[in-house]
């Protein structure tokens, strides 16, 4: 007996490949997908009119305000410098990339501000984002990616341990650090954040950035 508007009723539960294999069709088709029958009924099944029963409760479905957190996100870049994770605006970097060749600037050049790295052809300044946030010496010996950051003016580069990637974090002010700081990273914290990694530190990127920038002149 033949479902309605189902051609050959449900064949492939019978005589198919979930049923008793007997179809004289698998010999050709291997498996009831590729079958015309199966596929026809599929078509069939998306081409019904819907009840009024599932209208309404669609309508509902779409309707309703979902229960799962529904606080406001930022996009983050996460990374790596040492044991600590950082995080910086998406917005402000560019890239993550392995390191390339750099040169020191005679005069110029610190523990601070390494030197300029060529990336792509292009000259970019290279800084240790570990010195500047005081975060212990030897990090960038263990450096496996640079990110390049910066807006549409110049471009920055400092080396991480790695590169955790984008998240969507909630920042709110639960999450601001205290007002008394004592090193040189609270000072470009903006906000703590919880993550299964550990607590990750949120970096202000304009503040960063006009730091980096008076090392330059």
């Amino acid at each position: 007996m033949m479902e309605t508007g189902t051609p050959e009723g449900n064949c492939w539960n019978r005589i198919g490949i979930y049923g008793s294999r007997e179809c004289s069709r698998l010999a050709e088709v291997i498996h009831c997908r590729s079958c015309g029958v199966y596929q026809t009924a599929g078509r069939a099944l998306f081409d019904r009119p819907p009840t009024e029963d599932s209208i309404d409760r669609w309508t509902e479905q779409l309707s309703a305000v979902p229960d799962e957190d529904t606080a406001e996100r930022t996009s983050l870049v996460v990374f790596r410098l040492g044991a600590e994770w950082f995080a910086l605006p998406a917005e402000w970097v560019r890239e993550g990339i392995a390191p390339g060749p750099w040169r020191s600037v005679p005069h110029r050049s610190g523990k601070e501000f390494l030197g300029i790295m060529s990336v792509r052809g292009e000259l970019i300044p290279y800084f240790s984002l570990a010195a500047v946030l005081g975060i212990g010496s030897g990090v960038d010996s263990a450096t496996e990616r640079v990110l390049v950051c910066g807006g549409e003016g110049r471009r920055l580069v400092f080396p991480v341990g790695a590169i955790l990637g984008l998240r969507r974090l909630v920042l709110d002010e639960a999450g601001r650090p205290p007002v008394t700081v004592g090193k040189a990273v609270d000072a470009y914290t903006r906000w703590l954040v919880r993550h299964a990694v550990g607590s990750i530190a949120v970096l202000d990127a304009e503040r960063l950035s006009a730091a980096l920038e008076a090392r330059l002149r």
